[in-house]
């Protein structure tokens, strides 16, 4: 059940993750110097790496409109070695990283647990 309703907060926010992959590569990185986060702040087994992440963040204010509360964002490839220890379901896939050719890894983190996704990195497109 865990795994299905982290397939349903990755579809969520999939088309977020591959517009914040492809500003990574615009910035010069490789899909092997980095993976895309989505962390469910509200997820107690993760809220210690969402405050390393993102310290002093008002999460409440978020909650306060109705939101989910979010982290999505890449980060370089030392988290690896954390996620491999912290979730060890996940850690040869994860200490592999060899997506398939022109998509970049994305790992997401709910339910007491993380999945491995690969995301082809989008420009954001609007039509402003």
């Amino acid at each position: 059940m865990s795994t299905e309703r982290r397939d349903a907060f990755f579809q969520t926010n999939k088309e977020r993750l591959e517009q914040l992959a492809y500003r990574a590569i615009q910035k010069g990185l490789t899909p092997h110097q980095f993976i895309t986060l989505c962390i469910d702040v509200d997820d107690p087994i993760w809220t210690d790496l969402v405050d390393v992440l993102m310290p002093g963040y008002d999460w409440q204010a978020i909650r306060d409109r109705g939101e989910k509360p979010v982290v999505r964002g890449p980060v370089t490839s030392e988290i690896v070695n954390f996620l491999s220890e912290a979730v060890p379901a996940i850690a040869p896939e994860l200490l592999d990283r060899l997506p398939p050719p022109g998509l970049t890894t994305a790992v997401v983190m709910s339910d007491g647990g993380a999945s491995i996704y690969y995301i082809q990195p989008t420009p954001q497109y609007k039509n402003n």
